[in-house]
């Protein structure tokens, strides 16, 4: 968007750690169990962290409402009282269960909205709050919800104005051809500041999900050839159809050809924000077909693609010269490919790399290591 919120997730007390120790400190050794086993077992700690109850407390303590994150009773009451008085509706039982400890979702994203409506958030706020606090993208503003609460939260709307522009364009047809990007399209709803002729413009500018994130899916597919392509030039296997190298091409990511891969007790438990919604050779296909796919997929596709073909690359430069890298070495790559990777995020309209995450999290542990794929590969062995 062309107002960024990037360089308002700061680091503060949750975040200071994990990048000195886990993501920036002494570089992994791929070869010591320890090392990696280390850098899990503080992912799981990480995937346990009540991230959401951190900030739904930190920000009632802003409105006056002293509390922490293990005070959900006082939380409860509280948002169930601001959703009576700021948006004149009970608090469903999905958010009911949010402040009771359960982690929130982001299937039905007007309970996430609503709930930042509650808390009295700008949009700037509201940005902040879905990546550090729902883990998750906020304003994907050319779903027709998401575009109304960019627009109302903006241009400081009551949350009346809300309700009546969902119920408006509840009837508005997805359009077929998305060739507006979303930075155009958050340009404009900034610039609107009149309801009628916001409807107009969101009536020609709500799209499919497939046609949500273009540009993301034209690099993934860019990175995806460039990817097949170091395999078929490493000639190590035989290629007997385009499903095979996509099965190729999951092993050259993780670690594994197929989702279905044996889970027995000597497998390494990986914290599940980090296993769930990950590429498999199904999913690759579909990707490539355009067909839909889920948010989450494509976002850890797109990291994961990146991270494989700049360390691919990074192997073959150090194999041309001749030597091992060192810390020296590993820390600079680590630093480009951290922001080479978080501008390629931004610019498709994905949640930038945020260390809380632990997918985010135990990517960038991998790269701070001296065999960063080998690394990642490591984390999914069966045994």
């Amino acid at each position: 968007m062309s107002k960024e919120t990037e360089q308002e997730l700061t680091r503060d007390e949750y975040t200071e750690y994990i990048y000195s120790e886990t993501c920036f400190g002494e570089p992994v050794n791929a070869q010591t169990a320890e090392d990696v086993i280390g850098g899990v077992n503080r992912a799981i700690e990480l995937d346990a962290r009540p991230v959401f109850l951190e900030g739904l407390s930190a920000r009632l303590t802003q409105l006056g409402v002293e509390c922490s994150s293990h005070d959900t009773e006082i939380m409860l009451s509280e948002v169930k009282q601001r959703y009576k008085s700021i948006l004149g509706k009970s608090c469903p039982r999905t958010v009911q269960e949010w402040c009771k400890g359960t982690t929130p979702g982001i299937t039905n994203r007007r309970n996430n909205y609503d709930l930042c409506y509650a808390l009295e958030m700008d949009y700037q706020q509201t940005a902040v709050f879905f990546q550090k606090h729902y883990l998750s993208l906020p304003f994907i503003i050319k779903a027709k919800v998401d575009a109304v609460f960019l627009y109302c939260l903006y241009h400081r709307k009551p949350y009346s104005g809300v309700t009546e522009l969902i119920e408006k364009s509840k009837g508005f047809v997805s359009q077929e051809n998305a060739h507006t990007s979303t930075s155009q399209i958050a340009a404009m709803i900034f610039e609107i500041d009149d309801d009628e002729k916001f409807l107009r413009y969101l009536s020609a500018h709500c799209y499919d999900n497939e046609q949500q994130f273009q540009l993301a899916r034209s690099i993934i597919n860019d990175e995806i050839g460039i990817l097949k392509a170091g395999i078929l030039d490493d000639g190590a296997v035989e290629i007997i159809s385009p499903d095979r190298l996509n099965s190729l091409t999951i092993d050259a990511l993780l670690g594994y050809r197929y989702q279905s891969r044996d889970k027995g007790e000597g497998a390494v438990k990986l914290p599940k924000r980090f296993t769930e919604s990950l590429p498999n050779d199904v999913t690759l296909g579909k990707i490539i077909k355009g067909d839909s796919i889920s948010y989450e997929v494509l976002r850890k596709t797109l990291m994961l693609l990146k991270f494989c073909n700049y360390y691919r690359a990074a192997e073959a430069e150090d194999r041309k010269r001749g030597y091992e890298p060192d810390k020296y070495e590993v820390n600079n790559r680590l630093m480009d490919f951290y922001d080479e990777l978080n501008g390629t995020l931004i610019s498709c309209g994905f949640a930038q790399l945020y260390v809380r995450h632990p997918f985010d999290c135990l990517l960038l542990y991998c790269a701070n290591s001296y065999d960063p794929i080998l690394t990642i590969h490591l984390l999914n062995e069966r045994n």
